[in-house]
């Protein structure tokens, strides 16, 4: 078949995701039939807390907006305690958090997946499961995969892996990191 898409930019293009070149930590296993992506990582339970609180933020987002048009100080005062949140929740995680500066890499990132480079190789189609933590926010997610295409022009094997069955709060999650990288490399300035 002459359409089948086997790399995360063509998956990009084909779906309209945006993408972006960052770096990640990534740590992915081969994912058994009938098994989940938890099964194969040591997860603290605060793993998901950043990632937890950064959802709510968009869900409580227009609510705080709505605040704000009504009282500016109480908005403001608002705005000032979720980024002690934000903070407290991060000094948690990281303190925490065991992340291997060896898994940290270059990926790039879409809503639909990620390319990285493996030292293992795996046959297209398989499922993977994903352990990825987005820098700097170190936002954790565990996400399910399957591979577009492994192939090896150079030593390591280019991966390109394609999200399934990814929520809708997961995706909005990549969408904003891949915003605020993209606003980021655009206004390096601002923070």
């Amino acid at each position: 078949m002459g359409n089948k898409i086997t790399t995360i930019n063509e998956l990009s293009n084909r779906r309209q995701y945006f993408r972006v070149e960052d770096k990640a930590s990534v740590e992915i296993a081969a994912l058994p039939e009938n098994h989940s992506a938890a099964e194969f990582f040591d997860l603290n339970p605060e793993f998901g807390l950043i990632s937890e609180f950064q959802l709510l933020d968009v869900e409580s987002k227009h609510l705080l907006h709505a605040v704000t048009d009504k009282d500016k100080n109480l908005g403001q005062l608002l705005k000032v305690f979720n980024m002690k949140l934000d903070s407290l929740s991060r000094v948690l995680a990281l303190s925490h958090q065991a992340m291997s500066k060896e898994n940290v890499q270059d990926v790039n990132l879409s809503e639909g997946g990620l390319a990285i480079h493996s030292e293992q190789q795996f046959k297209t189609g398989q499922l993977l499961a994903i352990k990825l933590i987005l820098l700097p926010t170190y936002s954790g997610l565990l996400l399910e995969g399957r591979v577009l295409s492994c192939s090896k022009k150079n030593t390591p094997y280019e991966l390109n892996i394609e999200f399934s069955g990814i929520s809708e709060a997961h995706q909005q999650l990549i969408a904003r990191h891949i915003m605020r990288i993209q606003s980021n490399k655009k206004h390096p300035t601002k923070k």
